[in-house]
């Protein structure tokens, strides 16, 4: 194997440019005694002077030390950028991946930045001071601890006013513009007082109070829908409640604390005219 073809076959299965030191070890083994350093810059300079190779240049002014590639000057660039970038755990500033690539590829560094973001290989984030990740970042992921627990404290608040508390998942999927898959298509059946009082009676037995959760009436409701082919709606309750409520039909025992019970239970929080919501329910006598 001569030594031209040894070296352009390393460059050709390197995905970046290199130095000729490099270029003597990668083909050492084909070429043996004949790749030694000053063999092999000089056949480098041949190539690039012919056409065949671009030599890029690099180091410094006093200690150069240029790089070779079979590759366009924007394909050097990008190469490097991806690698770099891919190599990195956080994202990095564009003017310091810029100021990174040797001098030759320096003037190349936005048609190849914009080539890679354009290819999905990086993403550019848009600003004062550009920000380049190896992949797009979700939108939650650009919140830091202290937001995250801003937003956390802001959720609790207002979701105490809410008809139907947003959880924090349903709130990153929001952020993220991810939509949660659509629930199965069935229909709710809708029970009336007669229902309510009978899931009552039988709760009421086992209570020790005359007050009952709201959640175990609608554990009553689920099982009495699945046994008519139907579905209980956490919704159909809590109106079905809050209207016999608003009528003076039963009294509700407030929850003090709705942001410490789990998003199903707090679905069923009727609202009341003053104070928190009502958690356990009874009726007038």
């Amino acid at each position: 194997m001569t030594l031209e073809y040894a070296i352009q076959d390393a460059l050709g299965r390197s995905t970046r440019p290199l130095k000729a030191a490099e270029i003597a070890r990668l083909i050492k083994p084909s070429a043996g005694r004949a790749a030694t350093p000053k063999a092999v810059l000089a056949a480098l300079e041949s190539l690039a002077s012919a056409g065949v190779l671009h030599q890029i240049s690099a180091g410094t002014t006093s200690k150069p030390q240029p790089l070779f590639s079979s590759c366009s000057l924007e394909a050097s660039a990008m190469a490097l950028l991806k690698s770099w970038v891919h190599a990195s755990k956080k994202e990095q500033k564009a003017a310091k991946l810029q100021a990174k690539l040797p001098f030759g590829l320096q003037s190349s560094f936005e048609s190849a930045l914009a080539q890679l973001h354009a290819e999905g290989a990086l993403f550019v984030m848009p600003g004062g001071k550009r920000l380049v990740y190896a992949r797009k970042p979700r939108p939650s992921e650009m919140l830091g601890a202290a937001q995250r627990r801003a937003l956390q404290k802001t959720l609790d608040a207002v979701n105490g006013a809410r008809s139907q508390p947003l959880s924090w998942d349903a709130l990153i999927q929001w952020l993220d513009e991810e939509s949660p898959p659509p629930p199965a298509a069935s229909s709710a059946i809708i029970p009336g007082e007669a229902e309510l009082r009978v899931w009552y009676e039988l709760d009421r037995i086992r209570s020790s109070t005359m007050m009952i959760p709201i959640p175990r009436t609608f554990a009553r409701y689920r099982d009495w829908a699945a046994e008519r082919g139907g579905v209980a709606d956490c919704q159909v309750l809590r109106n079905l409640l809050e209207a016999l409520y608003n009528n003076g039909l039963l009294l509700l025992e407030p929850c003090e604390r709705p942001q410490d019970l789990p998003d199903n239970e707090r679905a069923l929080l009727v609202p009341m005219s003053l104070g928190p919501p009502g958690y356990s329910w009874c009726w007038v006598s």
